[in-house]
């Protein structure tokens, strides 16, 4: 999990790349910071999730591959893209 610290400075980053291009003010900055944190946070819990859903996926299988394999990461992401694709994204 990223650290509450690398969030904010990556929001930061991306808050003032959305500024600079001149596509939103920002009425309270403070309050604009607090949501894009949430909003990122809350993407972070549900990746992690479908990661937990494809790491049983992948392991459920009658021969799994090791992680870390080149297999391993050739169904993980394929999995994933499934589960995202479920969910709307």
């Amino acid at each position: 999990m990223i650290s509450e610290e690398k969030m904010t400075h990556i929001v930061h980053l991306i808050l003032d790349g959305i500024w600079k291009q001149d596509m939103v003010d920002y009425p309270n900055e403070e309050e604009a910071l607090r949501e894009a944190k949430k909003i990122c946070f809350g993407y972070i819990q549900q990746i992690n999730a479908l990661g937990d859903v494809v790491t049983k996926k992948i392991l459920s299988q009658k021969n799994p591959p090791r992680e870390g394999t080149p297999q391993w990461d050739t169904l993980y992401q394929k999995y994933l893209e499934e589960e995202v694709h479920k969910k709307g994204g």
